[in-house]
């Protein structure tokens, strides 16, 4: 008898963060496992973790949740300067745990979208999460400057910018390049189309907000809780050093470096998989 593919059935919803402002989210995969929250990076959305949602070894093994972050993709881009204080982000990511009533998450943070995590971390305690998976991350709001490499600073100031389109126009192709050599068209044109989405105003707010790290901080240092950091040998927009000095303190780190670049999912999908996934169900039997 021919056994028949699991099915998964994606579940999209629309959310409303305490501040009204709406957010978009999904989840997929089964929810009898542990749960994976994924975060997006700056100018982009959630799009970036297709191959992860499509991806029937994931869906099997985890429950996978995503949504843009307010200011990205299909969530809301309120214009009002207190939408983008810290508190606003650790709302969203409750918003998001109680639609899909999610109970220790752990929360996989890319990119700029690391940086939420320290959000969350400043208004719960780090009993909240099961664990923190670092993916390519700039961690903390405070310290992007020293994680960028000299080539991520210099897309950024035409990003912001509102008065040269050929200017912002190269560097939005420049910085989808520097993410990933791995993308196909499709993903790539995605990704661009994320960045029209995006008004100045909240760039700009996105990139000057502050936050505060000692929520952050006293989890790894002093908690314990569990951090795995994924890192790309190739990655052009960070630097892989300043990460792993960064996270030497945490009691339970482990830190893992491929070849691979900005979006280690997309250049190393199998290995990305196994390591992720491995880490997780081993720390959620010690949960």
């Amino acid at each position: 008898m021919r056994i028949q593919p699991e099915i998964f059935v994606s579940d999209v919803r629309i959310l409303v963060s305490s501040d009204g402002t709406e957010l978009y989210a999904e989840a997929a995969g089964d929810c009898s496992k542990p749960a994976i929250v994924f975060i997006h990076g700056f100018f982009l959305s959630s799009i970036v973790f297709d191959g992860i949602f499509d991806d029937l070894s994931w869906l099997s093994k985890a429950y996978l949740v995503r949504y843009d972050v307010r200011g990205h993709g299909r969530s809301g881009k309120p214009r009002f300067e207190d939408a983008w204080e810290s508190r606003r982000f650790a709302e969203d990511f409750d918003t998001v745990l109680q639609a899909f009533q999610l109970t220790k998450p752990f929360v996989a943070g890319w990119s700029l979208g690391a940086t939420n995590i320290a959000d969350i971390l400043s208004f719960q305690e780090p009993a909240y999460l099961s664990g923190i998976i670092y993916i390519a991350p700039l961690p903390t709001m405070g310290n992007i400057s020293q994680v960028m490499s000299d080539v991520c600073h210099e897309c950024f100031p035409p990003l912001i910018e509102n008065h040269d389109v050929d200017a912002y126009q190269e560097a939005s192709n420049t910085f989808v390049s520097l993410c990933s050599t791995f993308m196909n068209h499709s993903m790539r044109l995605a990704c661009l189309g994320s960045f029209l989405l995006q008004p100045r105003f909240v760039a700009m707010s996105l990139l000057s907000r502050t936050q505060g790290e000692t929520g952050l901080l006293r989890a790894g240092k002093e908690f314990g809780l569990p951090l795995l950091v994924f890192l790309g040998k190739k990655d052009d927009l960070i630097i892989n050093e300043e990460i792993i000095s960064w996270t030497s303190d945490w009691k339970k780190a482990r830190v893992v470096e491929i070849d691979g670049d900005h979006t280690p999912w997309l250049g190393n999908p199998v290995l990305f998989r196994r390591e992720v996934l491995d880490w997780v169900r081993t720390t959620a039997s010690r949960c």
